[in-house]
């Protein structure tokens, strides 16, 4: 595929995948009743997209990041990504940075899902967890002190641990760094 027709292929379902986000991702943020649920995967779309190289984009990433929570909190199957006309390396990205859906332990599910990504060895899937869990700790304040303890003092820095290897998307592994420490300092206080 040129870089033309992916560019088209992109301007195509990206707009599919923005719907689909606002339509099955409902409800609002936790703790936060003025944030529609479906501002973070936007968000973490935008993450991506700033901190990506563009003398080579890759709009499967792009959208892959846009659709990362479509199947944990969407309802939407990866069968019906597939009918919709994503490629098998955007299904697969999101496929890798969903959750186990049968888990219901919710730290089980994290760490099961981070199992699958070390395994995996996806720099692109490691990315888009990045950008989740840097967007996740700026809306850290709306959660219950317990689980914002565990974003800030197991998650991310778990999450830069095992990306540290990963010098190319070194920018996405600075932006969660500062963020959990930002968090750091606001819980101190």
């Amino acid at each position: 595929m040129t870089l033309g027709e992916a560019y088209e292929q992109f301007e195509r379902l990206n707009p599919i995948a923005e719907a689909l986000v606002k339509e099955r991702i409902r409800g609002t943020r936790k703790g936060l009743p003025d944030e529609q649920n479906y501002s973070h995967s936007l968000r973490v779309q935008r993450l991506v997209m700033d901190c990506h190289h563009w003398d080579d984009p890759d709009h499967d990433v792009f959208l892959a990041a846009l659709l990362h929570d479509v199947i944990e909190d969407g309802g939407v199957t990866f069968e019906e990504l597939q009918a919709m006309g994503f490629t098998s390396r955007t299904i697969d990205l999101v496929r890798l940075c969903t959750h186990p859906l049968a888990v219901e332990n919710s730290t089980e599910r994290w760490t099961l899902m981070m199992a699958k990504l070390v395994e995996a060895r996806d720099d692109d899937a490691w990315r888009i967890k990045l950008a989740d869990l840097t967007d996740n700790l700026r809306q850290s304040v709306g959660l219950t002190p317990e689980n914002r303890k565990f974003m800030v003092e197991v998650k991310a820095p778990l999450m830069l641990r095992l990306t540290e290897r990963y010098i190319f998307i070194e920018e996405a592994w600075r932006v969660l760094w500062r963020e959990m420490e930002k968090q750091r300092k606001e819980m101190a206080i």
